[in-house]
């Protein structure tokens, strides 16, 4: 596993995407979550990101759980309000957020490295970034914002970075090549962690063209998953085939080809954790398949942004 240092973190390149811990998200059992943990834990992957809302504070209180005397950094988001009814509404004002920050604390039994607002509005990032700024080292070492939904994405990156946010984190594959890649250029010394790499599996070699209703992937409409795994299979996955890599670990060296902190993953078995976690091997994409990879944004983008 390689690291990198930034803002005085040192973090792996692969991070634990702790949705699939505690949560109806992926539905996995407790004992399969927790094997996943311990493998990345002896893969070297130090960066574990969670939510308050996931599994309604259960992710937190398991992962808090299972890593506690780890030297690990934490990341956990708050801004969805999922105590006052049955469907979580976003809240950034300080009140609540005091109060979400405290109960995320309390469950994962430690103050976590990194807070970050959950997919707030440009607004709420401006409104909220002096006092959730002043609450650094207070509420977390790095203050950041995870942004999305994917409508206004730039908007709310350019707001965070202009307020001084330590961290951002956004959706960057090579089928969502934008606005990451702005992000990514302007966002030169924060912790900038990538989410989402493997475009709801069309990236990987388990590709399905639809999920279960409970399943959050399931937001991606169906044509749009078919129609971007004919462009992958037609264009992609021989670029990946030429250098010896699953299409899922190429899909990672794409991202780590670029000055990300850390891309996070989401594994729902030991064996694909393991898949994942080779791609950090230190060796950035060649230039002519970086090049190449452009050239298919450049050619697709509209579709698939569509």
């Amino acid at each position: 596993m390689q690291y990198r240092e930034t803002v005085g973190l040192r973090l792996s390149e692969i991070g634990f995407g702790a949705w699939v811990v505690g949560s109806d998200l992926y539905r996995l059992d407790d004992d399969t979550a927790r094997r996943l943990v311990k493998r990345a834990l002896d893969l070297g992957i130090n960066l574990f990101d969670t939510a308050d809302v996931y599994g309604r504070g259960r992710s937190e209180e398991l992962l808090g759980q299972w890593l506690k005397g780890y030297d690990v950094v934490i990341s956990t988001k708050v801004g969805y309000d999922f105590y006052s009814g049955a469907k979580p509404a976003r809240r950034y004002d300080p009140q609540y957020l005091e109060f979400a920050v405290s109960k995320s604390a309390e469950r994962l039994g430690r103050r976590p490295d990194i807070l970050m607002l959950h997919n707030p509005p440009a607004d709420a990032v401006k409104s909220a970034a002096e006092y959730a700024l002043s609450k650094r080292g207070v509420w977390a070492d790095r203050i950041g914002a995870a942004l999305g939904p994917e409508t206004n994405v730039l908007a709310e990156g350019l707001a965070a970075l202009e307020a001084g946010y330590d961290a951002l984190m956004f959706v960057f594959n090579i089928l969502e090549q934008e606005p990451a890649l702005e992000l990514v250029g302007r966002g030169a010394g924060r912790i900038l962690l990538a989410r989402v790499p493997h475009a709801s599996d069309v990236l990987t070699d388990r590709f399905k063209p639809e999920f279960p209703p409970e399943d959050h992937r399931s937001l991606r409409k169906k044509e749009w998953l078919i129609k971007a795994r004919k462009l992958v299979e037609a264009e992609v996955a021989p670029l990946a085939k030429e250098l010896g890599y699953t299409l899922g670990q190429y899909a990672l060296k794409f991202v780590l080809s670029f000055p990300v902190t850390s891309v996070l993953v989401t594994a729902t078995s030991v064996e694909e954790l393991e898949e994942y976690a080779e791609a950090s091997d230190g060796k950035p994409l060649p230039r002519d398949h970086l090049e190449a990879l452009r050239e298919f944004w450049t050619k697709h983008r509209e579709e698939l942004s569509e």
